[in-house]
C-alpha cells in the first residue's frame, strides 16, 4: 500500500472545501436563479458534502500508514469530540427489540458487566486525572519520555467486547508516550465471536503499532502471555487486561522504576470500574496492597502498620506488597525470562500470580505496588473462566502446582485449610523444582518472616482451626457470600474454604483474611466484614464447652438451621455448642489467660480448684463446731460432778469462772488459731507469687515490647542509612556519568580540532607540492623546444633514434610511480644532463652531438642512480644538511633511487 502524507490531503481538501463554497454562495446569491434550482442545488451539496466526508475518512485510514499517524490519532481521538463505535452490523437495532431491559440483561450476562452501556458510551473517553498532588509533583521529577527504554505492552483477550477492547486501545493512546512504547500486541485466545474477526482487523487498522495475534487453539491466559511476551521486541514488558482504561501519567512511573532497577516488578494501583455504571473508582486505593490466605485465595487488604512505617505514612511511596494479582504489571524482559517466565504447566488461569509472587520475592527480585500509577479495571459481577468445570480444576491443579514446588512443609497448612486439594493432580512440576534449585532461592520460611510476617499461621497465632461444627453434622459456612453478607450454616463437606475458620490468639474469628463480626442490637446481623483489629464487635471467646461468646454484648452464637444468630446465652441448648476440627492446647491456655477475666469465665481446672478449696473451708469448719460442742460437754459433765461436793462445788465454779479456761481447751484453741494464720499466710504467700508472676510477665511483655519497639526503630534506623546510602551511590554515579560525558565531549572537541588543523595542514602541503610540480615541468618544456630548434639539421633517421631513445625513456618513467618530491629529482638531472649536451654540441659534429648526448644521458641516468646507491651516506648527509628536508622524505628518497638502480 502507497503511502501517503496526512497534511498534504489536508491542504488540498482544504483548498478544494475554499472553492467549493466560495462557488456555491455565488450560485445561491446570484438573482437570476430559480428557488427549486437553488434547493436543489443545496440538497446536492449536503449529499455532496457527505460523500466528500466519507471519502476523506478512507483517505484517513490511508494516512495512518505514514510516520504522523500518531499524532494524527491523537487528534483524531481528541476527547474533545466524542467518538463512538458503530455496532449495527453486529448489535440488533433498538427498534427491533420487543423488551429493552430484558435485552440489556442478556447482554449483561453475557461479560458480567453492562454491555449495553459500554456500546454507547465514546470510545475515546478519558477521566478526570487520578493522582494526588504528592504524586504530580513526582512525575515532574521522572526522567523524560526520550529517555525511558523500549516497551512491549502485551494484551491478552478472549470474546472480549469489541467496544471495550477498543477503548482499551484508544485509552493508551490518549495517556501514553507513543515514542517510547514499541507495538501492543493483542493474543486473541480463539475468540468465538463474529465481531472479533473481520470487524476486528478492520479496527485495528487505524493503530499501526498494535500486533495481532491469533492462537489457532485454546491455550488460556497464562499460555497465551507466555506466547505474547515471546514476540514482544521491547526491553521492557507491560502485561494489561482487555478491559481496562489508562489513568493519566501512568506509564511513566511503573517503566521509570523498572529502568531504574530491573529486579523489580512494578505494579499500578488498580481502580474500579463499575460493572454497572462503568464509572471509575479511584480514591480510596493508597493504602490496599495484596496479600493472600492458606487457601491460596488472593485478595485485598489494607496494608500493615509495619508498611505504613516503611513508607513514612506517605500515601504517594510504593508499597512493597506480598503479593500481586497478577493482571496488570511491567517487567524487564531479561528478568522475566531469567525467573522462568510462567509455568507452561498451569492451565487457563489461577494462581498464576501467587507462584509468581513467591518466586520473585524467593529469588531476588521484589514486588512494588506504584500509587502514582493508576489504572482502571472491569471488576466483573462474577468469574466468566470458573463458571466451567474446566475452569475450576484448572485453577485447583494450578494452586496444588504452586503449593507443591514453594510451600515446603508449610504445604501441610493449606492441606489443612483445603483437605481436597490433596486428591488433585499436580502433573509433572520436576522442571519447575529444578528452576528453584538453579536460581538459589530462599525458603518459605524466610519470605514469611521477611516478607509477610502479618501472616496468621499454626502454631504461633491459631488457637483453633479447620471446620467450626455444630450439632446435626451442620458447619458454620460463608455460603460464598462476600463483605457485609450474612454468614449461615451448611452441612459439613470437609473441603475447607468457605468452611475453614481460625479463632486467633487475639479473639478474632475469621475465614479468607475476613472476621466474623455481629451487632448486638440485630441477632440476624452476623457478617463477614474486614478486620479492625479494635475488638468489640468482633471479639470472640470460646469455652470448654463449645459456647461461643460475644465479646460486644453478653450473648453467645447460635443457629436456625440456616443463618447464625446471636442469642442469650443457654449452656442447655445443643444450638450454643461449637467444636473446632484442631486446636492447640498451649494457645487455649494462653487464650484464657488473657481473655478469661474479661468474660468472667473460670476454666474447669479453677472450677475444681475452688471446689477443693471450698470442701477443706468447709471441713474446717466441720471441725470448729465438733471442737466447741466437745468444750461444752466436757463443761458440763465437770458441773454434775461438781454438785456431790456442795458448797466447795460452788467456790470452785466461782473459780473456774475466774479461772482462765483449762490448758486443754486454750491448746486446742491455739492450735487452731495457728492454722487460721497460716492458711492466711499461705493464702498471702499465694497471693504475692500470683503478683509477683503478673508482674512478672507484665514486665517480659513490656520488655518484649521495648524489643519490638527497638528493634523497628533499628530497621527504620538501617533503612534510612541504606536509603541514604543508595541516593548517594546515585548521585555519584550520576555524576560519574556526567563527568565521562564531559570528557567525552571535551575529547571529541579536542579530536575535531586537531582533524582540522590536520585538514589545513594537509590542504597547505598539497597545494605547495603542486606549486613545485608545476615549476619543473615548464623549465623542462622550455628545454625541449630549444633542443627541436637546434636539431633541426640532424637527419631523420638520427631524429629517429632519438625520438626511439626519448620514448624509451619516457617509458621507463611511466613504469615508475613517483611521487612529486622524486619528479622533481628527476627533472633536475635531466636539465643537468640537457646542459651538459649543449656544452659538447658548441665543440663537435651536429650529428655526433645528438648520438653522444643521448649515450651520455643514458649513462648519466645510470652512473647517477648508482652513484646515488654506492655514495647513499653522502648524499644522505647532504640532505640532511638541508633544512627543508624531513627524516620521511629522506627515507622515501632513498627508496625511490634504490628502486631506480635496480631498474
Amino acid at each position: 500500500m502507497a503511502i501517503i502524507n496526512s497534511s498534504e490531503i489536508r491542504l488540498k481538501v482544504l483548498t478544494l472545501k475554499h472553492h467549493a463554497r466560495q462557488k456555491f454562495f455565488e450560485f445561491l446569491a446570484s438573482p437570476n436563479a430559480p428557488i427549486y434550482v437553488k434547493v436543489i442545488g443545496l440538497a446536492a451539496a449536503v449529499l455532496l458534502l457527505l460523500l466528500v466526508l466519507k471519502i476523506l475518512s478512507w483517505i484517513m485510514m490511508l494516512a495512518f500508514y505514514h510516520s504522523d499517524s500518531v499524532s494524527y490519532l491523537l487528534e483524531y481521538y481528541d476527547p474533545k469530540t466524542p467518538r463512538f463505535l458503530d455496532t449495527s452490523d453486529f448489535r440488533s437495532s433498538e427498534d427491533n427489540i420487543f423488551d429493552l431491559e430484558a435485552y440489556k440483561e442478556e447482554l449483561f450476562h453475557i461479560n458480567e458487566y453492562n454491555t449495553y452501556l459500554s456500546d454507547r458510551l465514546p470510545i475515546n473517553r478519558i477521566h478526570k486525572d487520578p493522582r494526588s498532588e504528592k504524586c504530580r509533583n513526582k512525575a515532574k521529577k521522572l526522567p523524560p519520555d526520550s529517555e525511558l527504554p523500549s516497551t512491549s505492552i502485551v494484551i491478552v483477550m478472549y470474546n472480549e467486547e469489541l467496544s471495550v477492547l477498543l477503548r482499551t486501545i484508544v485509552s493508551i493512546l490518549l495517556n501514553t508516550p507513543m515514542e517510547s512504547v514499541k507495538e501492543v500486541i493483542i493474543i486473541d485466545d480463539k475468540s468465538s465471536k463474529d465481531e472479533l474477526g473481520d470487524r476486528l482487523e478492520k479496527e485495528l487498522q487505524a493503530f499501526p503499532f498494535v500486533r495481532l495475534i491469533r492462537n489457532s487453539k485454546r491455550e488460556g491466559l497464562i499460555r497465551s502471555r507466555i506466547i505474547g511476551s515471546k514476540a514482544a521486541e521491547g526491553s521492557i514488558l507491560i502485561f494489561l487486561d482487555s478491559h481496562v482504561e489508562m489513568g493519566q501519567g501512568w506509564y511513566q512511573p511503573l517503566v521509570a522504576r523498572v529502568m531504574e532497577d530491573p529486579k523489580t516488578v512494578v505494579c499500578p494501583t488498580i481502580a474500579a470500574i463499575d460493572h454497572t455504571s462503568l464509572d471509575l473508582i479511584a480514591d480510596k486505593y493508597s493504602n490496599i496492597w495484596g496479600i493472600w490466605d492458606w487457601d491460596m485465595s488472593f485478595r485485598w487488604g489494607q496494608i500493615s502498620q509495619r508498611e505504613a512505617q516503611r513508607r513514612n505514612f506517605d500515601d504517594s511511596n510504593p508499597i512493597r506488597t506480598p503479593a500481586m494479582a497478577g493482571g496488570l504489571y511491567a517487567m524487564h524482559k531479561e528478568f522475566f525470562f531469567d525467573l522462568g517466565a510462567y509455568d507452561p504447566g498451569m492451565k487457563i488461569w489461577g494462581a498464576e500470580n501467587l507462584e509468581m509472587s513467591f518466586r520473585i520475592w524467593m529469588c531476588g527480585g521484589a514486588i512494588e505496588i506504584n500509587t502514582c500509577s493508576i489504572v482502571g479495571h472491569i471488576f466483573r459481577k462474577a468469574g466468566v473462566i470458573t463458571k466451567s468445570t474446566a475452569g475450576e480444576l484448572a485453577v485447583k491443579q494450578n494452586v496444588k502446582r504452586a503449593v507443591e514446588v514453594w510451600l515446603d512443609d508449610y504445604k501441610e497448612t493449606h492441606y489443612i485449610a483445603v483437605p481436597a486439594s490433596k486428591k488433585v493432580e499436580e502433573g509433572d512440576i520436576v522442571s519447575r523444582v529444578l528452576l528453584r534449585q538453579r536460581l538459589k532461592c530462599q525458603t518459605f520460611e524466610w519470605y514469611l518472616n521477611e516478607v509477610y510476617p502479618e501472616l496468621h499461621r499454626p502454631g504461633r497465632d491459631f488457637v483453633g482451626y479447620g471446620q467450626l461444627k455444630g450439632p446435626s453434622e451442620v458447619c458454620m459456612d460463608t455460603m460464598g457470600q462476600g463483605t457485609g453478607q450474612q454468614v449461615g450454616v451448611f452441612r459439613c463437606h470437609g473441603e475447607g474454604s468457605a468452611q475453614f475458620w481460625k479463632l486467633l490468639l487475639s479473639g478474632e474469628l475469621t475465614n479468607k483474611g475476613f472476621c466474623l463480626d455481629a451487632d448486638g442490637n440485630n441477632p440476624r446481623n452476623v457478617v463477614l466484614y474486614e478486620c479492625h483489629g479494635l475488638k468489640g464487635n468482633q471479639q470472640w471467646f470460646i469455652t470448654e464447652d463449645g459456647i461461643i461468646h460475644h465479646g460486644g454484648s453478653s450473648k453467645c452464637l447460635s443457629h436456625d438451621g440456616t443463618y447464625l444468630l446471636l442469642l442469650p446465652c443457654d449452656s442447655t441448648d445443643s444450638r450454643f455448642i461449637w467444636e473446632f476440627g484442631d486446636r492447640s492446647e498451649d494457645l487455649l491456655a494462653r487464650f484464657f489467660e488473657i481473655h478469661a477475666k474479661q468474660f468472667k469465665y473460670k476454666t474447669k481446672k479453677e472450677v475444681e480448684k475452688d471446689k477443693l478449696e471450698k470442701e477443706e473451708r468447709k471441713a474446717a469448719a466441720q471441725r470448729e463446731r465438733e471442737e466447741h460442742r466437745r468444750q461444752r460437754e466436757e463443761l458440763k459433765r465437770r458441773a454434775a460432778e461438781g454438785q456431790a461436793g456442795g458448797s466447795s462445788i460452788e467456790d470452785s465454779r466461782e473459780e473456774e469462772e475466774q479461772k482462765p479456761k483449762s490448758n486443754t481447751l486454750t491448746k486446742e484453741e491455739e492450735e487452731f488459731r495457728l492454722w487460721k494464720a497460716e492458711k492466711k499466710k499461705r493464702e498471702e504467700a499465694k497471693k504475692k507469687q500470683e503478683e509477683e508472676e503478673a508482674l512478672r510477665k507484665r514486665k517480659e511483655a513490656e520488655e518484649m515490647r521495648k524489643q519490638e519497639e527497638a528493634e523497628t526503630l533499628r530497621k527504620q534506623k538501617e533503612a534510612a542509612v541504606k536509603k541514604k546510602q543508595e541516593e548517594a551511590e546515585t548521585l555519584r554515579k550520576q555524576k560519574e556519568a556526567e563527568e565521562l560525558q564531559k570528557q567525552e565531549a571535551l575529547q571529541k572537541q579536542k579530536e575535531a580540532e586537531r582533524q582540522r588543523l590536520q585538514d589545513e595542514e594537509d590542504k597547505k602541503q598539497f597545494e605547495l607540492e603542486k606549486e613545485s610540480a608545476e615549476k619543473p615541468s615548464n623549465d623542462s618544456q622550455d628545454g625541449v623546444v630549444d633542443d627541436k630548434k637546434d636539431k633541426s639539421d640532424v637527419p631523420n633517421s638520427d631524429q629517429d633514434k632519438k625520438s626511439s631513445v626519448g620514448t624509451n625513456v619516457n617509458n621507463d618513467e611511466d613504469k615508475l610511480d613517483l611521487s612529486s618530491e622524486e619528479q622533481d629529482k628527476v627533472n633536475n638531472l635531466k636539465k643537468q644532463a640537457a646542459e651538459l649536451g649543449k656544452q659538447k654540441s658548441s665543440e663537435n659534429d651536429p650529428a655526433d652531438v645528438v648520438k653522444d648526448s643521448q649515450n651520455d644521458d643514458k649513462d648519466n641516468i645510470d652512473n647517477n642512480a648508482d652513484s646515488s646507491i654506492r655514495d647513499e651516506p653522502k648524499d644522505s648527509k647532504k640532505l640532511q644538511s638541508n633544512s627543508d628536508v624531513d627524516d620521511e622524505q629522506l627515507k622515501e628518497f632513498l627508496a625511490w633511487k634504490a628502486a631506480k638502480g635496480s631498474a
